[in-house]
């Protein structure tokens, strides 16, 4: 069972029972989630998350009329992290914010992002796990294996992927533009650093994956 938080932070009861997006398989020794902390730009200055957004610019506060960060974003962006009701989704890549232990989500930028691992809860919005503690969970592990819910991953580029692949080769994920895998070819991947590889789409709306981070 999930915690999940309602107004005035009360466990909120009806939702409880929300799936779990990420189910580890492979993972009792194999992989861990880490106790990491939300970058304080994740909030705004009345404590409320804050989605990052596209242009949210590295250095900076506030992006057109969204509300102000906290603190500083750590990374310039060019498209919104996806959230469902306004919830960062468990799944969602993670990247290390500078020297700490606090956690923001991946930009897919080409070079500069070393993937650190995947959210493991709801962050904000209607399923907020969190509340105002900030404590998340960041799975990472290589060789563990999680079955991914979707919309934790990009269904699109992945079953195509998954259709088209041959024997002896491998579908890498890497973290898109949205913070959420997708698939990409070795070519067009450049220098980016793979999260993950798909093993198999069990249904259309899960996604066995080994961590290779």
């Amino acid at each position: 069972m999930e915690v999940i938080y309602g107004p005035g932070l009360a466990s909120n009861i009806l939702l409880t029972a929300q799936k779990r997006l990420v189910r580890p398989v492979y993972a009792q020794t194999e992989g861990f989630p880490y106790a990491a902390v939300l970058d304080p730009s994740l909030r705004d200055t009345t404590g409320n998350i804050r989605i990052p957004r596209n242009l949210d610019t590295a250095g900076q506060t506030t992006t057109g009329s969204y509300p102000v960060a906290a603190a500083a974003f750590p990374l310039t962006r060019s498209a919104d992290a996806y959230n469902y009701q306004n919830s960062l989704i468990p799944g969602a890549v993670l990247v290390k914010s500078g020297n700490s232990e606090y956690a923001c989500f991946a930009s897919g930028a080409n070079a500069a992002e070393q993937p650190w691992g995947l959210l493991g809860q709801w962050v904000g919005g209607t399923f907020d796990n969190v509340g105002q503690t900030n404590q998340i969970g960041v799975w990472a592990g290589p060789d563990s294996v999680y079955d991914l819910l979707a919309p934790a991953w990009d269904y699109t580029s992945i079953s195509t992927a998954m259709t088209n692949q041959t024997a002896g080769s491998q579908v890498n994920l890497y973290a898109g533009t949205n913070s959420v895998l997708y698939y990409s070819s070795v070519g067009s991947a450049g220098s980016r650093i793979a999260v993950a590889r798909a093993i198999q789409m069990l249904n259309a709306s899960v996604l066995r994956i080994q961590m290779l981070i």
